[in-house]
C-alpha cells in the first residue's frame, strides 16, 4: 500500500509539485482581496419613523428624501451590495420634548450577513427636526348665510341653515390649534336651491354634510390643518306673492357750511313686500322708506348700511340696504373791499403817484379754501420797471393763495404819474 502511494508520488512529481505552487498562490490572492478595506458609496432613501403623538414642524417631511451612506470592509462584501440592501431611517419616536429644534440620528442597516464585517456611516448623519404636539379641540360651528331668500322664476323661498350640531372636534398641530376660534360652513349657491319637484317643494328640511372653514378671532383662515365636516340642516318655506317697490332713503342732520348734499343712492334700489296680515291683503305702499341716515358732519362722500321701515301690515324680504351718500364742497366767494396798492420796481430820484390807492378783489374757490381769508391773504400792486416821467395806465396785479380763482379786479387799471422829485 504504501509502495503504491510513494508510486503515485514519484508518478509526474514535477507537475504536482507545480500545481501545488499554484493553488497556493491562488490562495493567497484571494484571501489578499477578501481582506482589502474599500468603501462605496450609495444614495438611499430616507425613511421617516412618524411620532405618534407630535408632528412634524421643521425638518424633513418627504419619505423619497435621500441620504448618502458609505458603506466600508471587505472588498468583497462590500462590492457585492446594492442600494436596495440598505435602509436609512430616522425614527422621530426618540423625540423627547416638543416645539424645540433637535438632531434625531440617521440610522442604517444592511443585510443580517454582513453584521460585524462592515461599516456604515450616513451623510448627513442626523437630521435636524422640530416637532409640535398634536391635540383635539372642540369649535362652535357657524353657518353662512344663516338665512335668506331664493328667486325660482317668479316664487320665492325662504330659507333657515343652522348646523345640525352646535360643535364639532378638530385635530391638529397644537399651535396651528390654538389659533382657531369658530368652523365657519359657507353655503353656495347649489346648496341655496330648494328640493322642487314638478314645481312643488318635495322636502322642507334637507341635511347637507360641508367642509369646514376654520377661522381665528378676527375670521382669517387658519391654514395647514386637515380638512374637517360639519352637518348643516336647511329648511325651507315658500313665501307668499309679494310686490316690489322702490326704496326711499331718508336723511337726518345738516351738513356743515361749505357742503352740499350732491345725492342718495340705494343698492338694492327695489325690494319684495308681502302681506302681514291674515287676509293676504297688501295695503297701497309705492316705497320703503330707510331709517334717517345722518349727515351731521360730513364733508366727505360715504356709504353706509340703512335698515328698512316696514309699513303697516306688510314684512320685508330684506332689512337692510346699502345707502351711498355723496358729498361736495360748494364754491364760495369773497371781497376785499379796500386792498392798498403797492409799487414795485419804483425809479431811483422819481416820484411816483397812484389815481387811487385801493382796489376792490373779489375771490372764488373752494368754501374751505376762501372762508377762512382775510385782507392779509392778498397783495395788489403795480409794476414800473423801466418807465419813465410821465402819466401811464398799468394793469393792477394781485397775488392770492394758490387753488383760489380771481374773478375781478376793481379798477384793473389804473393811472401812475412818475416825476421827479421835489427838492427842498
Amino acid at each position: 500500500m504504501i509502495r503504491r502511494l510513494l508510486a503515485l508520488l514519484r508518478h509526474d512529481f514535477w507537475l504536482k509539485l507545480l500545481s501545488l505552487a499554484v493553488a497556493v498562490l491562488l490562495w493567497a490572492m484571494v484571501v489578499q482581496d477578501y481582506n482589502k478595506v474599500t468603501s462605496v458609496t450609495f444614495d438611499v432613501p430616507l425613511e421617516v419613523i412618524s411620532h405618534p403623538e407630535y408632528e412634524i414642524y421643521e425638518g424633513r417631511r418627504d419619505l423619497e428624501t435621500e441620504v448618502e451612506v458609505r458603506v466600508t470592509g471587505p472588498n468583497l462584501l462590500v462590492s457585492s451590495l446594492k442600494a436596495d440592501d440598505l435602509r436609512a431611517w430616522v425614527d422621530y419616536r426618540t423625540v423627547q420634548q416638543a416645539g424645540r429644534a433637535q438632531e434625531v440620528r440617521v440610522q442604517v442597516s444592511g443585510p443580517p450577513r454582513y453584521e460585524g464585517q462592515v461599516e456604515y456611516r450616513a451623510n448627513p448623519a442626523t437630521v435636524t427636526v422640530t416637532l409640535v404636539e398634536n391635540r383635539t379641540l372642540t369649535v362652535p360651528v357657524a353657518v353662512t348665510p344663516e338665512s335668506g331668500i331664493v328667486a325660482v322664476g317668479d316664487r320665492e323661498f325662504r330659507y333657515t341653515a343652522v348646523p345640525v350640531n352646535g360643535t364639532i372636534f378638530v385635530s391638529g398641530r397644537a399651535d396651528y390649534l390654538g389659533l382657531v376660534r369658530s368652523a365657519v360652513v359657507a353655503l353656495q349657491g347649489a346648496d341655496l336651491e330648494p328640493p322642487l319637484q314638478d314645481g312643488r317643494l318635495t322636502e322642507t328640511r334637507t341635511r347637507l354634510q360641508k367642509a369646514v372653514r376654520l377661522v381665528d378671532a378676527v375670521m382669517q383662515p387658519v391654514e395647514k390643518l386637515a380638512e374637517h365636516y360639519a352637518e348643516v340642516e336647511i329648511t325651507w318655506e315658500e313665501l307668499p306673492p309679494g310686490k316690489r317697490v322702490a326704496v326711499s332713503p331718508q336723511t337726518v342732520g345738516e351738513l356743515p357750511p361749505g357742503f352740499e348734499l350732491a345725492g342718495v343712492s340705494v343698492s338694492p334700489a327695489e325690494v319684495t313686500i308681502r302681506s302681514a296680515t291674515l287676509d293676504g291683503s297688501l295695503p297701497q305702499v309705492s316705497a320703503v322708506q330707510t331709517e334717517p341716515v345722518d349727515l351731521s358732519g360730513q364733508t366727505q362722500s360715504f356709504t353706509t348700511v340703512a335698515r328698512l321701515v316696514a309699513p303697516a301690515g306688510t314684512s320685508l324680504a330684506q332689512t337692510s340696504v346699502e345707502v351711498a351718500v355723496s358729498i361736495r364742497e360748494v364754491s364760495a366767494e369773497k371781497l376785499f373791499g379796500a386792498v392798498p396798492i403797492a409799487v414795485q420796481n419804483a425809479p431811483e430820484g422819481l416820484e411816483v403817484t397812484l389815481s387811487q390807492g385801493t382796489v376792490e378783489v373779489r375771490l372764488t374757490g373752494r368754501y374751505t379754501l376762501v372762508h377762512p381769508l382775510d385782507a392779509s391773504a392778498v397783495i395788489a400792486y403795480v409794476d414800473v420797471a423801466g418807465l419813465g416821467p410821465g402819466t401811464h395806465r398799468l394793469p393792477v396785479k394781485v397775488i392770492y393763495p394758490p387753488e383760489i380763482v380771481e374773478t375781478a379786479i376793481d379798477p384793473a387799471v389804473i393811472e401812475v404819474t412818475i416825476s421827479p422829485a421835489e427838492i427842498e
